[in-house]
This record gives C-alpha cells, structure tokens and sequence, in this order.
C-alpha cells in the first residue's frame, strides 16, 4: 500500500494551494480527485474579496473578517502572504498577474456585455484595469465563426455609461480628488470581426481551437496582422483592443508578446464561457508545480471511504477501475468544493451531507435554502453553507469539539461565505490552502513527518 505523509482531496485553488506548499515542506503529498474543479471555469484571476462598496480587496477582506462566521474571519492574515505564494508558483511557469490587494477595484468588460470589478488578473487581461482618458476608444474584437463572443452585441452593451457606473459603485473612496469614477469608461466603444487564417466558412469555431492555433508562432504571427490592418481601418487615435481569451494555451506568454508587437493598440483578454483557457493555463501552472516538486497526482479516481482510528483518519480508499486503490494517510487536505463542486450533496429529507468523511454541516432549514429572488443582490442562504472549522481548520461539531485532529478543511467547503456576492472564493481557497499546509507542515521534511505522526493500523509509517 502506498503511503503518504499528506492526502489532498480535490484538485482545484485550494487542494492545489496546500498540496505545493506541503511538498515545498518536505512533505510527500499525493493529491487526488474525481475530477478537474473550478478552475476550468473561472475567468483565471483571483477574486479575494469584492463586497458592494468595497473600494479595493484589502478592504473588502476587513469587511467579510467582520462578519460572524466568515472564514476570513481566522483566515484574512493568510490571504496576503498566500496569494504571494501561489502567485510565485505560477510564475516559474511564465503565468505573470497585474494587481493587488490594496488596487482599487476596477470595473473591466465581460463576454456578456458587462463590466465586474477586479483587482488581480493575469497579464494577459492587465490592460484593462488602466483608467480611462477621456478621448479613449475601445475596440471589441470578434473572430469571425468562433461562436461564444459576438462583437457588435458586446460592443453595443458597453456603450452605455450604465454598465460602467454601477460597477464603480464604491470606487471614489480610491480616488483622486479630482477623479469621477462615473467618466471611467471608453469614450466610444467600437466593433470589428477578423476572419482568421484557415477558417473561413466556418461557423461553430470553439475556444480551444483557437488556443491550439495561437500556440502556433507562424500561424498567429499572421493571424495579428489580421487584426492589426482591421483595427488601423476602423480609426485611430488612442484606444484598446478586447479580444476573447483564446490567445494560446501552452505558449500564451509568446503569443502576449506577438501581439504587444504587432497589434497597433494595447490588448486585451476578456473571459468567456468554460471552458475558460485563462483558468486552463492557471490549472496547468499549478499542475505543473506539483509534479515537478515530486507530488503524486491521480484524476479520475474519487474517494469511497476512509478508514479511522479514533479521531485520526489513516487511510484513505478510492474507487479505481475495477478494483480498489488505498493510500495510507498522515494526514488529509479536504478540498472537494461546496454545493457546486460535489463537496456538499443534498439528500431526501432536507439535510444537506458531506459524503467524504461524513462531517457535521452547517446549513439552513430546507425551508430557507433558496432566496424569493434568482439574482438576489445577497447571494442565496444556501452559499453559506459548509463545515465548521477550528484556527487549524479541523473540522468541529456544533459543540465546538474537533471530529478529526489530522484533517484540515479548506477552500469552498468553508461555511460562512457567499462567494457569489462577496466575490471572495480565490482569496478563501489560497488562504485556506496556505493555512492547511502551514498547520499540517514545517520547514524541513524530517519536523514534518514527525508532526503529523502518520500511522496505517496503529504503526508509524
């Protein structure tokens, strides 16, 4: 049976947070899950905290801390220093971040003809938290057959003040003195479609296509021409260029600076429908810093059961094929996510359950799950729904009473918050991933085995 000093569960912000930082430890670290998580979904940046009014996301952090029962609550002094942890992982792997904690809140364009305001984004969509000049255009670029980004319908939404303004609601409090935050926006917005080499005729273009095409040197040096010659006839003067995040998957930072290069105008990535290439390449960044610390990883094989002793779980069981796989455990990193990733499921009579280790979940009454309103400004009650947590994130009773002494809780299946509207699930997935490791962990891989004690049927491993 193989042995590990820690078993992360579930593979997305959080497991793989605290999975590289317990390697980096001394730690051997096996990180399994049943599948890929949010960060296939996501726009790629880090959302830390952006509640209604909140100027920047230091402040927006001090708000939720605020809050009974937020997890920021025992976990806001560990957003800084993982988030600069995780944000030095990913750049070994070239993925470079605009932003931070204490920048103010910008409002940037969406696929949908919106505006979210943002404060750390990758490079790649960093241009778009630059302020605005009053004589400023922006450019919406669409692709011709790619079917999620429809340049004249974006463009046409972004050209009213409204999309702008309501999204810098709480932006003058980082203001200058003589700066309107209702005048921060594109003096006109602007649309054009570039058919790209090799694809004309078709019709139901999708994103990875495109990303695999930009990984190509030649083929998007040329596509750039493309859209350089149609930005120059549409006008000029200053302005930035919006293009859908489709601007290569394994060579992004190459294909970055072709197109600072080549393109006449400052570009820009915007986010689209999954499967988002923004999160895919912070995905493969973090996978890859895993790997290459000597970390074991298994997709596709989800957890059955665990085997205990006392408050202590020991192995770890999951499904493999035909047969069963077991890990011995030292210690377990949960990370399976809340309601929408799996981590929470709802059963018949009302109760919601935490189908791993079966842990106490604190949730509303079936009654008060939902909220009147399908776009409450609030959130849903149900978000805050989660397990209970110590300072060491061990996961507690309605007592109070630690259930398991070597398992941490992490990421979204935290009670207290409402990521929706708080806008705080990256800043809670590092910083929980980044406690996890520092509680379960040391400096030297010897002190770490020797803390977590890791037992298999009563003797040490």
């Amino acid at each position: 049976m193989p042995r590990a000093d820690v078993v992360v569960i579930g593979a997305g912000l959080a497991g793989l947070t605290a999975a590289i930082a317990l390697a980096d430890a001394g730690a051997r670290v096996e990180l399994v899950a049943r599948g890929h998580a949010a960060t296939h979904w996501t726009p790629g940046g880090f959302d830390c905290a952006a509640p209604p009014s909140a100027p920047t996301s230091t402040v927006g952090i001090e708000r939720l801390a605020a809050r009974e029962g937020h997890p920021y609550g025992i976990l806001a002094g560990d957003v800084q220093p993982g988030l600069a942890f995780v944000r030095s992982i990913v750049g070994e792997a070239g993925l470079m971040y605009r932003g931070e904690l204490e920048d103010l809140l910008r409002p940037v364009p969406t696929a949908i003809g919106g505006t979210r305001r943002v404060g750390i984004v990758p490079a790649g969509q960093g241009s778009a938290l630059d302020r605005w000049s009053a004589d400023e255009r922006l450019i919406v670029c669409g692709i011709t057959g790619f079917k999620d980004f429809w340049p004249s319908l974006i463009a046409a939404s972004l050209a009213r003040p409204s999309v702008w303004s309501s999204a810098s609601a709480g932006a003058g409090d980082g203001l200058a003195a003589d700066a309107d935050p209702d005048d921060d926006r594109p003096a006109r917005v602007e649309a054009v479609s570039v058919g790209l080499p090799g694809q004309a005729g078709r019709r139901s273009i999708n994103a990875m296509e495109l990303g695999q095409a930009f990984d190509d040197a030649a083929w998007r040096r040329e596509a750039f021409g493309r859209i350089a010659r149609a930005v120059e006839a549409s006008g000029h003067g200053p302005g930035r260029i919006a293009m859908p995040a489709v601007l290569g998957i394994a060579d992004h930072a190459a294909a970055m600076a072709d197109a600072a290069e080549i393109l006449p105008l400052a570009m820009f990535e915007v986010p689209l429908v999954p499967p988002s290439l923004p999160g895919l390449r912070l995905y493969a960044a973090l996978r890859g810093a895993f790997l290459r610390r000597g970390g074991r990883l298994s997709i596709g094989e989800p957890v059955i059961r665990m085997e205990t002793d006392g408050r202590r779980v020991t192995v770890v069981v999951l499904s493999a094929a035909v047969r069963e796989r077991r890990i011995g455990a030292g210690a377990v990193v949960l990370a399976t996510g809340g309601i929408a990733g799996g981590g929470l499921i709802g059963l018949a009579d009302g109760r919601l359950q935490e189908p791993v280790l079966n842990l106490p979940v604190e949730a509303p009454g079936v009654e008060d799950w939902l909220a009147e309103q399908a776009m409450c400004d609030d959130g849903h009650p149900l978000e805050r729904a989660g397990v209970r947590t110590d300072a060491q994130l061990r996961p507690i009773d309605a007592a109070g009473d630690v259930v398991y002494d070597n398992v941490a809780v992490v990421g979204s299946l935290l009670a207290g918050q409402r990521a929706v509207a708080e806008r705080c699930g990256d800043g809670v997935a590092i910083a929980s991933g980044w406690r996890a490791a520092a509680t379960l962990g040391s400096s030297s891989g010897a002190a770490l085995r020797g803390s977590l004690q890791p037992t298999v049927a009563g003797s040490r491993i």
